[in-house]
């Protein structure tokens, strides 16, 4: 399986790679300032998701990918009175329209048995300490200080927060054909703390 990471050097897109290539897949992945170590078994592209060069850049790699996953993600951890437009701008480019705008443009050139999985947040959710940051998740359906994890704690009964590790083997299962059905939906992997 072929499988295209957009943010590939985040720390869950690093433990997703990890596992991919572990399972013997073949992983072309995207970077903004530089390229993890230790995985250079993986196709590596410089790719800003703010970028329309960048992105038109992609379809090339991406051609004939089974998988595209995204991973783009940022919270600044500020209060909304703390943004000016330009942050405002680079946070909704990361955590939404840029990855929209990655879709339009790889979409095409992936195989047609393809799968498009887009990594959410509970902030999206449950809201977070960044308004902004909650907001952007939510309208793709990650909390991030210390405050929301430590609340994410204390209402979680497993009394835990799932690794970088387990959850790329969730992505990698996710992947696979016995998941075909799974259009549209939202897996939640909350350690209990809400049930829909």
């Amino acid at each position: 399986m072929k499988v295209f990471v957009l943010s590939g050097s985040s720390s869950i897109g690093r433990a997703a790679i990890r596992v991919l290539l572990d399972a013997g897949h073949e992983v072309c992945a995207t970077y903004r300032s530089g390229v993890p170590d230790g995985l250079d078994r993986a196709a590596w592209i410089r790719a800003d998701v703010r970028s329309a060069a960048d992105l038109d850049a992609l379809a090339g790699p991406a051609q004939g990918a089974d998988v595209l996953l995204l991973l783009p993600g940022l919270s600044l951890g500020r209060t909304l009175d703390a943004y000016d437009d330009d942050l405002i701008a680079d946070v909704v480019d990361v955590n939404f329209s840029g990855q929209f705008r990655a879709i339009q443009r790889i979409a095409p050139v992936l195989s047609d048995d393809s799968h498009i999985i887009i990594l959410g947040s509970q902030a999206g959710q449950r809201g977070s300490s960044d308004p902004l940051y909650g907001a952007t998740k939510g309208a793709m359906h990650d909390g991030t200080s210390p405050a929301v994890l430590d609340m994410h704690l204390k209402t979680t009964p497993t009394g835990h927060l799932i690794s970088a590790a387990d959850l790329a083997h969730v992505l990698l299962d996710i992947m696979q054909p016995h998941w075909s059905q799974l259009n549209g939906a939202c897996i939640d992997i909350n350690g209990g703390m809400y049930v829909r």
